[in-house]
């Protein structure tokens, strides 16, 4: 097990840049990690794709500085949570995947991880989990005392479940579920810090309700900015949306996908 590191002026500037949000507060995430305590951080992606793109690369990068800090890094590949679909920022319900098109999404994403997040230092290596190793041993009793811990009211203040109310668009019951899940990944994972866009938030926060709740334990959540068009707000990386620059791409393809971006954007 490597030594942490409490060095000041990198921990600044790790909960500074790319940063949209720190909860409870970055004063308190600062204080835990200058404390010398080594933490678990964790981020967790929905296999809903072949690829990983560059709105990924963000927290792939914050999560290798923490490890280079000497925490534990984990990478968590949403096998079980792909399957029943994010309603996060979605005026539809999304598809929910096969178990075979699972598998072959995630065939390749560690090697397009590798580049940006150690898996091969010898001291302290980053680490990839599935949810399906504890979700899918879930009992109908144990998603009932999940359930127990949320409201009706609580659930449907997400913006897409209210906009998709007021048009009239159908809402599912499993979409309420999502949450649940994934914030139980942090309980089973026994997780100190969760990294995510600012889009997930909401089920990050989740996590944060159910750690305390079953583990009496804090959780941070580090939400960071997404890569969006200044003038629509919408996220410009989406892998179920099919528009993205992949992490695989060829360079000469991730330039000509660049430079096609509006200018508002390349100039951020």
């Amino acid at each position: 097990m490597s030594s942490v590191s409490t060095d000041k002026k990198i921990i600044d500037e790790i909960l500074t840049r790319s940063i949209f949000q720190i909860l409870p507060s970055k004063d308190a995430l600062l204080k835990e990690l200058l404390s010398g305590r080594r933490l678990r951080v964790y981020i967790g992606a929905d296999a809903t794709g072949p690829e990983l793109h560059i709105g990924h690369s963000t927290n792939f990068i914050l999560l290798e500085k923490l490890r280079r800090l000497g925490h534990e890094a984990v990478v968590l590949f949403g096998d079980f949570t792909a399957m029943i679909g994010d309603p996060s920022g979605k005026e539809s319900a999304r598809r929910a995947l096969s178990p075979s098109e699972v598998q072959e999404n995630l065939k390749t994403w560690k090697k397009q991880i590798a580049p940006i997040l150690s898996f091969s230092d010898k001291k302290n290596p980053a680490k990839i989990l599935k949810n399906s190793a504890w979700l899918g041993k879930l009992n109908f009793e144990a998603i009932l005392k999940l359930a127990s811990s949320f409201t009706v009211q609580h659930m449907i203040e997400r913006d897409m479940f209210e906009k998709r109310i007021n048009e009239g668009k159908p809402v599912y019951l499993h979409e309420f579920l999502y949450p649940l899940m994934q914030g139980y990944d942090s309980v089973a994972m026994d997780v100190d810090i969760e990294i995510g866009g600012s889009d997930q938030i909401f089920n990050m926060l989740a996590g944060r309700v159910l750690q305390r709740k079953i583990n009496k334990k804090e959780k941070f959540v580090i939400a960071t900015t997404l890569l969006e068009n200044p003038k629509t707000g919408k996220k410009l990386m989406s892998k179920s949306e099919g528009n993205y620059i992949a992490l695989n791409d060829a360079p000469s393809d991730i330039y000509g996908k660049t430079m096609a971006l509006p200018d508002l954007v390349v100039a951020q």
